[in-house]
């Protein structure tokens, strides 16, 4: 019976059972909660918790097994067991009549119960129900049982809900934050990592004087630092930075392989001249030989290269042994394929690809995603395929190695889970010579069995069998849909990259990494870093007791340079140079938190006064009213609500500190005088001076504190000066000296700054140098600030490639901007050329039409609003906008007067291309454009008569352009993109009165979408297709496999919606009498491979890394 209620679980180890059966006498007399007696299985005491009239409902009684109370059973601390259990009731006078429900949990102390809340309906308990179960409940008497299976947790983390869980401490490592779709990156990163020796490689590579968000070696240092060291998952963010990818690109999955192969050339290229050159090939690179020999005579031709790693066919081989044997398997060249021996003419060959060495650590890419050339389409190949826990590779080396056998041991296994339209990676890693696996997923590392390693990630293609009983099963029953989940995620579960180490070489690779081997200097910056971070902790967790309290005095504002008194910035708790910042309990008295300020001010009680500092209306910050003692019997957080924006604001309290002069008693406050403030902006310096604070009466009028004014600026009392309010930061009004200060509407806390009058000619002298002449333009010059990144372009000429911060004005011109910019960089303003970045993508807009008036603000749509910059006491808290700048090695002015045109220069196939930017005259000719194409593309054919410029659209050739003709026609369609062939020996030499110049385009199916490069082809007179196919072949530079799933057609008028299609028999062919005209063309029918992706989304783009 215990089988049939709780059936085993075969991939589980049974450790224990045990039964439990409890007889209810007095069903009515129970409790609303009620248990069991205790009862033992495997040493673990367990009862039944039963709430008769249900728990939280009153439709069903609830059923529960628990673990009785452990801490009064002496369960030890983080004690847990897994069991496999069925609850039963059944009618106390034959139990063969019963309702069971069965679970598998984890008990812990997190989880002490388990089971059903609604278990069986109350109404059905004592009659059979609809199902023609029971009665259960017979006079007032049932029967409840319990069936247990403990099973072994052989990782630890069987059935865990990974509530709270702590990868650290239960494994020894820690995760990596997901930025969006950076699992891809994120698997290799930790297999990385666990290669120890890599990881000692990485740390040997200078960076002391690097940025981490520019330089990708101290980016990954930080990071294998901070796997080695945090508590917490880590953030890659950072890291991506350095690559120099955006937001967007961290949502974008890409090749493993592909990302694994850019990064270890970055670091190659950082490694050379250091410690660690040469690290990343002796780990990493093996060596294997391309070769045909003849069958016949005595020759061999043969390549040696170098690999980082080897792609191994899934298709068709059933291990690992297969992949191996079906890479070396060799081909036979023989009948109408065979080999050209030089000096020996075709000959039947063998060919094929041998090892000549295995690297220490050898990464296998599984081929599981390839191109269904049936389907047309990229499919992901889920066939089971078994990979060793160890392997020998001699026999696929031809060379024995001094150090013994190439035996591997497996380390790592990264898996792919999903299909090609994406999916989700994680990695199974070893990371020490012993049988612990680790799965790494993401942010969570949680122990694995071997079964959960090697079988689970085979792949398995579960549906291919339609007489498997078990895909049947789980179709027909609708309640195994669980199971049936299960089995489709392992059908697309499965490796995709193996990581072998040699064993030999492995208690060297996995040497564990000491502390000694980390640069000191990175230990001291993220020490340094842990402390700020502890600190702002410890400052956050401090402000919920205190509140920081401002305090501006006439000194804070001496050097001050911007609006109001000062900035207070209550989001991060700054304020400007000069304001003093103290720290109070929130439930201080402001008259008790005096005695701080006399303290530190050394102040007598009665020689100052608080002021308080209010947001106006007009939302300027202006010193408002003098405390009460009412208000020094509020608390400073009291004070704090009245003085910020909004009370849910967790700023300062704002206090101005009025302290009497040396030797004078602090004045009486009478009800008609003001508090003003006082700036003097100094034309000759271009800086404001604070000068402090002064009382004036509302009947006297403005002129009256002129000599007073002059005096505190260290001027003449005579000289003549000009006044001006400061309203606000667009509103600064001049003040007339002959009318009062009560109609001038003066009130407490009102700024006045003054300048020196200056005559006309002071003013054009000023001018003609730079210089602000006047108060109104100085307060616009500082509401006009912007603060602005600089990066270099990828194409940039500049040797430095630095980013820059510059502080300019929004109203700046293109011309004034590259002046400044040069002034920097130390380059000519001339050639400097600016482009905006997109707000979301930060990459570099279209190049802008060049007009030397055209100002910032318009250049960057998205700039800050100058209200924005306001609130922040420094650029750095106010989201930087990006501009781009390119060094051209023309003026640019020039530029504009000139075209950039971007030309491909193919080489004696098409699958050799290079592209260069050549810069003509608007009215130059093609024959000048080529001259400046064969020299920057350094073309061996010097000749511009023997080059062929022509331009394609679409995949046609829609121009050709002869020498003579201006340039004003090239390049003149927005997608067109424009070709130069040295024209091939066949077509110089044909015959002009019998051959024909045809065009030849690629398509696949239909031609009305071409694909690849359109090029120009000689049909020779007499020719069999057959040697016109070899010729085509060269051409095109497609290889033997490819050449041979190519199809041949007639295209005639090849610009019709549908051009009309001919098939033709290759074997008895000539193209020559096919007598194709102009708007016909040979098409070559099949596959454009260069274009297709693992993950065909539009947003795709190849993978980089910033040098």
């Amino acid at each position: 019976m215990f089988k049939a209620i709780l059936p085993e679980n075969t991939e589980l180890e049974t450790e224990n059972v045990g039964s439990f059966h409890w007889y209810i006498q007095d069903w009515k007399a129970l409790e609303t909660k009620t248990h069991s007696p205790v009862f033992h299985v495997n040493g673990f005491p367990w009862r039944i918790l039963l709430f008769p009239k249900g728990n939280n409902q009153k439709k069903s009684t609830s059923v529960y097994l628990e673990i009785a109370n452990p801490k009064e059973n002496n369960l030890p601390d983080g004690w847990h067991i897994c069991a496999q259990f069925a609850l039963v009731i059944s009618n106390p006078e034959d139990p063969t009549s019963y309702y069971s429900n069965s679970a598998n949990h984890r008990f812990s102390s997190d989880e002490i119960d388990w089971g059903f809340t609604r278990f069986y309906d109350l109404d059905d308990l004592a009659q059979m129900s609809a199902t023609e179960k029971g009665p259960f409940l017979v006079n007032n008497q049932t029967v409840i049982s319990v069936f247990i299976r403990t099973v072994k947790d052989e990782t630890g983390v069987l059935w865990h809900n990974f509530t709270n869980y702590d990868s650290r401490k239960e494994t020894g490592y820690v995760g990596i934050k997901n930025q969006g779709a950076t699992c891809y990156m994120n698997s290799l990163l930790q297999s990385l990592y666990c290669t120890n020796k890599f990881r000692k490689a990485v740390y040997e590579i200078p960076t002391e004087g690097d940025e981490p968000t520019k330089s990708v070696a101290l980016a990954l240092q930080r990071c294998f630092y901070h796997l080695q060291y945090s508590s917490a998952p880590i953030g890659t963010t950072e890291l991506t930075h350095s690559f120099g990818w955006n937001t967007l690109d961290a949502f974008m999955q890409h090749d493993v392989q592909e990302f694994n192969r850019v990064l270890q050339d970055n670091l190659e290229e950082k490694m050379k001249g250091t410690p660690a050159d040469g690290a990343i090939s002796k780990l990493f690179e093996g060596k294997m030989k391309s070769y045909i020999k003849c069958i016949n005579v005595d020759f061999e031709s043969s390549r040696v290269e170098d690999y980082y790693d080897i792609q191994l066919n899934v298709k068709g081989c059933r291990n690992l042994i297969d992949s191996f044997d079906d890479y070396i398997t060799v081909e036979t060249l023989e009948g109408d394929n065979k080999y050209m021996a030089e000096g020996h003419g075709l000959q039947d060959a063998k060919k094929g690809v041998i090892f000549e060495s295995f690297p220490p650590v050898l990464h296998l890419q599984l081929k599981r995603f390839e191109y269904d050339f049936m389907r047309d389409t990229m499919v992901k190949i889920n066939d089971r395929h078994e990979f060793p826990a160890e392997i020998n590779l001699d026999k696929y080396c031809s060379n024995a190695d001094k150090d013994g056998p190439y035996d591997y041991e497996l380390h790592g296994v990264l898996v792919h889970s999903g299909d090609i339209t994406g999916g989700h990676y994680f990695a199974l890693i070893r990371p020490e010579a012993n049988d612990k696996w680790f799965r790494f997923d993401d942010d969570r590392v949680t122990p694995v069995s071997k079964k959960e390693v090697f079988e689970e990630n085979y792949g398995d293609e579960p549906h291919r069998n339609g007489k498997d009983p078990t895909v049947a099963a789980t179709f027909l029953n609708g309640t195994n849909n669980r199971v049936n989940s299960v089995r489709m995620m392992k059908r697309f579960t499965n490796a995709y990259m193996l990581v072998y180490i040699r064993k030999n070489k492995l208690d060297d690779i996995l040497a564990p990494v000491q502390e000694s081997d980390i640069p000191q200097h990175l230990k001291r910056r993220l020490d340094d870093e842990k402390a700020t971070l502890e600190k702002r902790k410890k400052d956050r967790l401090d402000m919920q007791l205190n509140v920081k309290v401002a305090v501006v005095t006439d000194d804070s504002f001496k050097d001050y340079q911007g609006f109001n008194l000062a900035v207070f910035d209550d989001r991060y708790l700054e304020a400007s140079p000069g304001v003093d910042i103290f720290k109070a309990l929130k439930t201080e008295k402001v008259s008790t938190f005096k005695q701080q300020l006399i303290d530190h001010y050394k102040l007598e009680s009665d020689r100052f006064r608080l002021w308080s500092i209010l947001y106006r209306q007009n939302k300027t910050v202006r010193v408002d009213q003098p405390l009460t003692s009412a208000d020094e019997r509020l608390t400073v957080e009291r004070m704090r609500e009245t003085t910020c924006v909004s009370t849910q604001s967790n700023g300062f309290t704002k206090l101005y500190l009025e302290i009497a002069e040396k030797d004078k008693p602090l004045p009486v406050l009478k009800n008609d005088q003001m508090l003003i403030f006082i700036k003097y902006f100094d034309v000759r310096q271009q800086k404001l001076r604070g000068l402090g604070h002064m009382f004036v009466s509302l009947n006297d009028k403005v002129g009256s504190i002129l000599s007073t004014l002059a005096e505190r600026a260290g001027l003449t009392k005579s000289t003549s000066i000009q006044l001006f309010e400061e309203v606000k930061p667009t509103g600064i009004d001049q003040l007339k000296s002959d009318i009062t200060f009560r109609r001038a509407e003066i009130q407490h806390g009102d700024i006045v700054c003054f300048q020196q009058t200056l005559s006309s000619k002071e003013i054009d002298e000023y001018m003609k140098s730079g210089k602000i002449t006047s108060v109104p333009d100085f307060y616009t010059s500082l509401y006009n600030q912007t603060c602005i990144l600089f990066h270099p372009t990828l194409s940039s000429k500049t040797n430095t490639k630095q980013d820059l911060k510059l502080i300019l004005d929004r109203t700046s011109t293109y011309h004034t901007i590259t002046k400044k910019l040069a002034t920097e960089l130390n380059v000519e303003a001339g050639k400097l050329r600016l482009m905006s970045s997109h707000p979301i993508t930060n990459q570099p807009r279209e190049i802008p039409h060049y007009k030397p008036t055209t100002r910032l603000e318009e250049m960057i749509p998205n700039l800050p609003k100058p209200n924005e910059y306001a609130q922040f006491v420094s650029f750095e808290n106010v989201n930087t906008p990006i501009m781009y700048y390119e060094v051209l090695d023309v003026d640019l002015a020039d530029l504009e007067s000139k075209r950039s045109i971007d030309v491909h220069i193919l080489g004696p196939t098409l699958r050799k291309e290079t592209k260069v930017t050549a810069l003509v005259s608007r009215a130059g000719s093609v024959r000048q454009l080529l001259d400046q194409v064969i020299a920057k593309g350094k073309m061996d054919v010097k000749d511009p008569s023997k080059i062929r410029l022509y331009e394609a659209l679409d995949g046609k050739v829609t121009k050709e352009f002869s020498l003579d003709q201006t340039v004003d026609n090239v390049a003149s369609e927005k997608n067109s993109i424009v070709y130069a062939e040295p024209i091939p020996k066949d077509e110089l030499e044909m015959d002009q009165d019998n051959d024909r110049l045809i065009q030849v385009v690629h398509y696949h199916n239909e031609p009305t979408e071409f694909h690849s490069i359109p090029f120009r082809f000689v049909a020779i007179k007499g020719e069999p297709f057959e040697e016109t196919k070899k010729r085509l072949q060269k051409r095109t530079g497609l290889g033997d496999m490819d050449w041979k799933k190519v199809k041949f057609t007639l295209l005639k008028n090849l610009n019709a919606p549908q051009p009309q299609v001919t098939v033709f028999d290759p074997s008895n062919f000539e193209l020559r009498a096919a007598r194709l005209q102009e708007e016909d063309a040979l098409g070559l029918d099949h596959i454009d491979k260069s274009s297709k992706s693992r993950f065909s989304s539009v947003f795709e783009k190849g993978i980089f890394i910033r040098g």
